[in-house]
């Protein structure tokens, strides 16, 4: 995904949310209620509705806007997982640091590997996750326009999210009917958080994104002026 793409995430979550909200508007009472220029508003709208988010209706010269109700065949086994528990905390470790071995999420869900290697095929045979090889210590995947930084061990298998951006989008628009909803809302809000400041053109290690996981929301909650 392009940086300007990816910048635009937490706009596009806030006009989502406001359809969701408010069904029925038209573009320029959604404009104004949001303060977002018509043009920019456009741009958004277009984009949302190309990947079925939201529908539009023409009502005489007025076309309105509401959340899609059409789940696609994908979006529907992607929902499957989400509504188990342990598949939709591995979904969320796969938003965070991007690349998990089995290992890797047997620690960071406390479940016995046999279990996450489990899952780890369900995720597999359903699409949704493939099994990527690193050379010279790096992940090139063409999805990304990132190169993600890890050190090969041993015979590991390296796993990522298909298309880890049309997941985001599915867990955003599907976050009010999920469990853990604290969880998986904070999840959003560092990806949007995080992001905003650019993409880095190199993915961090694993232990490295963890550690900037936690840094980032210390200093969004406990600022330095906070703190002295």
């Amino acid at each position: 995904m392009e940086n300007d793409e990816i910048l635009d995430l937490k706009s596009r979550r806030e006009i989502y949310d406001f359809i969701s909200k408010n069904p029925g508007l038209h573009m320029r009472d959604i404009s104004r209620k949001l303060n977002i220029p018509f043009s920019t508003l456009k741009y958004h709208l277009n984009y949302l509705e190309k990947k079925k988010l939201i529908i539009s209706k023409t009502d005489g010269k007025y076309c309105r806007y509401f959340i899609s109700l059409e789940i696609g065949e994908t979006e529907k086994k992607v929902l499957y997982f989400f509504r188990k528990r342990i598949t939709l905390h591995m979904i969320l470790w796969f938003i965070i640091t991007m690349q998990c071995t089995q290992k890797d999420l047997a620690r960071f869900c406390v479940k016995h590997p046999t279990t996450i290697g489990f899952h780890l095929r369900k995720l597999m045979r359903a699409g949704i996750i493939e099994e990527v090889p690193i050379e010279g210590g790096f992940i090139r995947k063409d999805s990304h326009k990132t190169i993600i930084k890890r050190s090969k061990i041993s015979s590991e298998k390296i796993f990522v999210l298909k298309d880890h951006w049309m997941i985001f989008h599915f867990l955003v628009k599907h976050k009010d009917n999920l469990q853990d909803k604290s969880i998986v809302n904070g999840i959003i809000n560092y990806v949007e958080f995080y992001i905003s400041k650019g993409v880095p053109p190199q993915i961090q290690s694993r232990d490295d994104t963890i550690d900037s996981v936690f840094k980032a929301l210390n200093s969004f909650f406990f600022p330095p002026s906070f703190c002295q």
